[in-house]
């Protein structure tokens, strides 16, 4: 007997149901059946948590909802003799609260109410189309403001006016069926077709985007973010969070006056260029900016910026700014600043910058001044590494060549580096040094291990030119907690340009010295000392005067460096911005005026003619500097560590410069006196350090080079500032 195709296809539906049934029973099809699932219950005056609690323990699965969302501590009746889980939700909410399933999670939020698209109209104008209408809520009809109504396809969009109206233009050929989509915060979205041609909260509080912005975990969030996206920008990327376009290219001369318009934050580039700055959903290739660069998402490949780069997702190449990038998330490659660098998550590979480098978690190497990590895996190289896992201390040491030395590590057992200042006191051997060094511990025990380290300072035997190197082993013992001895073998290499009276005798250049070059002096030696150690607490939330902006004054007063300038002073104003996250902008304006040592003397230059013909007299040129005074205007960044330690970093000009030399020369019995000005507008730069107290006071040290001079100086900071307003 043949059987007909009808009864294979019966048969064929029955093994396909047969099959399924199998898979939802070996497999509980949790993701398609909680709601459906059956539930007997009997709770009486029960906090809904708990509640919430039984239901799940009885249905095998779990609820998952946010804390501010559900009166936890209510008390709640509820009874159920195997019914679906959804009645027995309704019996608890009454449909206040929608449910999604996901795997064996019941995730409760918030039901969101719908927009509504109406009066709407499309016109087409040699494939110009025109599409307008308004956005109201659905339930209410009240029209609603700062909605978002963009297309997808057209990558257009626009938002809505305090009469919840909406005008949407784009150019495109013949697109078939358009589709546009209104979207805002706290609504459901809708959409609307149109053939052959686009659907899309009560009238919008600013108040509750400035909330939500700051709820976020993007670059909405941010200080800087803030500062520079317009109100209308920030808007339009807290309605559509979730959709993101890709494309070739785009060009912008600020955040908004963009290639992609309104719709700059929700396309990803390939090649992004901002003449003053641009916001962006990120980049994958090459982003240039004038001034900043701003990525809703993620930067891939190359990022520049004149000033600063922000990203609200993950950095994965390089990302150079010439004073300070910031990451919400990530680093894979690197980061170079010219002051700061700040990455709130990982950072795998290496940050760069000449004042402060922030991570959350560091497997790579950091350069810097200061260096800031909640745990490290990897180097940090600077004056002061805040390692929350590492340790600190303070050593007291003598050797054979300084019977006092006082050193300052932080770091890590695999990677520290130490600050070192010393002398060798004695009226007839003096020395005095300072530098920088590097090392790494062989742990023997829990209190005997070797320490390997590697020192390089600058020595003063009568001037700053010494150079001293040193290779050492030493052997530490914990005694306490905090209390630590060591001793070792010490490697030295000493460049000596010929100390003067009173200081070390072994370092004098012999009389007359013809050799080319500082002698070099070697010998192995020995150093021992205590040290101090304690570990880095976990830092405090960073929560003082949140963006508001400061007017302050400045008295400075120390004295040139490592030039023939002896004392410094001067004042100086400033204003300063600060910003989240401990970021601050400042603009500060300077008057320094210095005296030089020894009457301004320099050095005498001794010249002898000799010519066949005629003899010209011997010829000496005396060089003199006069008083330096200066107006210097600077800009930069400040960074807290913690909450009052700061680390600053500024650029800037001189304007006002009066830093005239002269010279005498004679010849024979005659003496002429001329003038001469150094050449150009000197650029400068300056790092400084302080505390800022509560009183507005703040203490510190700064130090200043002008690039172009010979003057260059440090010098003790007593700052005051006056909070005026946000």
């Amino acid at each position: 007997m043949t059987k007909s195709p009808v009864f294979f296809a019966k048969n064929y539906v029955l093994i396909l149901f047969v099959a399924l049934e199998v898979f939802c029973s070996s497999h509980q099809c949790v993701a398609q059946n909680l709601l459906n699932k059956r539930i007997t219950v009997s709770l009486n005056h029960v906090r809904l948590a708990d509640a919430l609690k039984r239901i799940g323990d009885e249905g095998r699965f779990y609820f998952s909802y946010s804390g501010r969302l559900l009166p936890k501590d209510s008390l709640v009746t509820v009874t159920a003799e195997h019914q679906p889980l959804s009645m027995v939700l309704e019996q608890l909410f009454h449909g206040k609260y929608a449910f999604e399933e996901k795997r064996n999670y019941l995730i409760i939020s918030a039901v969101l109410p719908h927009l509504s698209l109406i009066n709407t109209d499309i016109t087409n104008n040699n494939n110009t189309y025109s599409i307008s209408g308004i956005v109201v809520d659905e339930l209410t009809g009240e029209r609603l403001m700062n909605a978002s109504v963009y297309s997808k396809e057209q990558l257009a969009a626009t938002l809505t006016d305090e009469h919840g109206y909406f005008k949407l233009k784009f150019r495109t050929g013949d697109p078939g069926m358009l589709t546009i989509t209104a979207s805002k915060l706290s609504y459901k979205d809708v959409s609307l077709n149109f053939l052959r041609s686009v659907s899309v909260v009560s009238r919008t509080r600013i108040q509750e985007y400035k909330e939500a912005a700051e709820n976020s975990k993007g670059v909405e969030r941010d200080a800087f973010g803030r500062f520079f996206i317009s109100a209308r920008q920030q808007i339009q990327s807290l309605n559509i969070p979730d959709f993101f376009a890709k494309q070739p290219f785009q060009f912008s001369l600020t955040p908004g006056l963009s290639t992609h318009g309104l719709f700059s934050s929700q396309v990803i580039n390939k090649f992004s260029v901002n003449i003053a700055g641009g916001y962006t959903a990120g980049v994958d290739g090459l982003e240039v900016g004038g001034l900043f660069n701003i990525n809703k998402g993620d930067s891939r490949y190359v990022q520049f910026a004149g000033v600063f780069n922000l990203v609200g997702g993950t950095v994965t190449g390089v990302q150079i700014a010439g004073v300070t990038n910031k990451a919400l998330d990530s680093v894979k490659g690197v980061q170079l600043a010219g002051f700061i660098n700040k990455t709130e998550g990982r950072v795998s590979g290496l940050q760069i910058a000449a004042l402060n480098n922030e991570a959350h978690k560091l497997k790579g190497i950091q350069i810097g001044l200061v260096n800031v990590v909640d745990s490290s895996e990897g180097a940090s190289i600077g004056l002061i590494n805040i390692i929350r896992n590492g340790f600190y201390k303070v050593s007291y040491s003598a050797s054979n060549l300084t019977n006092a030395n006082l050193s300052f590590t932080t770091g890590t057992h695999l990677f520290y580096s130490t600050l070192h200042i010393g002398s060798n006191i004695s009226r007839t051997e003096k020395l005095y040094a300072f530098g920088l060094g590097v090392g790494h511990d062989f742990m023997l025990g829990s209190k005997w291990y070797i320490s390997a380290t590697a020192d390089y300072q600058l020595a003063y035997t009568g001037n700053w030119d010494d150079r001293w190197a040193q290779a050492k082993l030493l052997l530490n013992t914990q005694l306490t907690d905090k209390i630590s001895v060591f001793a070792g073998p010490a490697y030295n290499k000493y460049s000596a340009t010929g100390s003067g009276p009173g200081y070390q005798t072994r370092f004098r250049k012999p009389e007359p010295y013809y050799g080319l070059g500082n002698p070099v002096h070697r010998w192995l030696g020995w150093e021992a000392g205590i040290a101090f150690n304690s570990v880095f607490k976990q830092p405090q939330k960073i929560n003082h005067h949140t963006e508001s902006w400061f007017l302050g004054g400045a008295a400075i007063a120390g004295t040139g460096f490592d030039t023939n300038y002896g004392l410094v002073t001067g004042g100086e104003l400033f204003a300063e911005r600060e910003f989240s996250g401990g970021l601050a902008a400042i603009l500060s304006v300077e008057y320094l005026n210095n005296s030089p040592r020894n009457n301004g003397f320099i050095h005498t230059d001794i010249i002898s003619y000799i010519n066949p013909v005629y003899s010209l007299p011997l010829t000496t040129i005396s060089y003199y500097n006069n008083n330096f005074k200066a107006l210097p205007i600077k800009a930069g960044m400040k960074a807290y560590s913690g909450k009052r330690l700061f680390f600053a970093g500024q650029i800037g000009v001189l304007v006002g410069l009066n830093s005239k030399a002269y010279y005498i020369e004679r010849r024979g019995g005659e003496a002429v006196t001329y003038n001469y000005d150094g050449d150009g507008i000197p650029f400068l730069y300056s790092v400084s350090m302080g505390y800022s107290l509560k009183n507005g006071l703040e203490p510190g040290w700064v130090f200043q080079d002008f690039v172009g001079t010979i003057y260059k100086h440090i010098a003790l900071r007593l700052a005051y500032r006056l909070k005026v307003g946000k």
